[in-house]
């Protein structure tokens, strides 16, 4: 399974009983039946296929340095999956299962291949590092520097957690 692949997995969730649940909210909020295996990976696919172009999208904005342009596509986007959401789960069944963080992170950590999570510590390791650099070389840039300490440093605790999780359970 591909990096997208992980991330999409933190969405969905298999019963004690085999259904397929849908979080559409994550951790946030309560989970939908879905009712076939090809409604799971129909959904699976549109999440997986949002979540790519939304990030394409807010790499390259920020690559372009069009900080306002990203935050209004930012609002967009999110305004736009709330809706689709909505029209999603109106014709699901409510499960009354809720996802915990701990769940989400375990599939994700699973999912995701060893050697991307080890990728994925180090290169936020190293923005942590250059962001420390910038504050000390360029205090000028004191808000791009804090910004990406702060960022990348909760990144890095997340993947060391999932490695973390990952690890634990192969070891079972």
């Amino acid at each position: 399974m591909g990096y997208f692949d992980a991330l999409t997995s933190g969405a969905f969730k298999t019963a004690q009983d085999g259904r397929r649940l849908f979080f559409p909210w994550g951790v946030l909020g309560s989970g939908y039946e879905l009712p076939s295996e090809q409604d799971y990976e129909r959904l699976r696919r549109w999440v997986k296929g949002y979540m790519i172009v939304s990030l394409v999208l807010i790499i390259a904005l920020g690559m372009l340095n069009a900080y306002l342009v990203g935050g209004i596509v930012v609002v967009l986007l999110m305004a736009s999956y709330a809706v689709w959401a909505q029209m999603v789960v109106r014709g699901l069944q409510p499960s009354g299962e809720r996802l915990s963080m701990h769940e989400s992170m375990t599939t994700q950590a699973v999912t995701h291949s060893a050697g991307t999570l080890w990728a994925l510590e180090i290169v936020s390791l190293l923005f942590v590092a250059t962001g420390i650099v910038i504050l000390v070389f360029d205090p000028g840039e004191w808000l791009i520097a804090l910004a990406s300490t702060v960022f990348f440093g909760a990144c890095a605790v997340v993947f060391a957690r999932m490695l973390a999780l990952r690890y634990r359970r192969a070891a079972r």
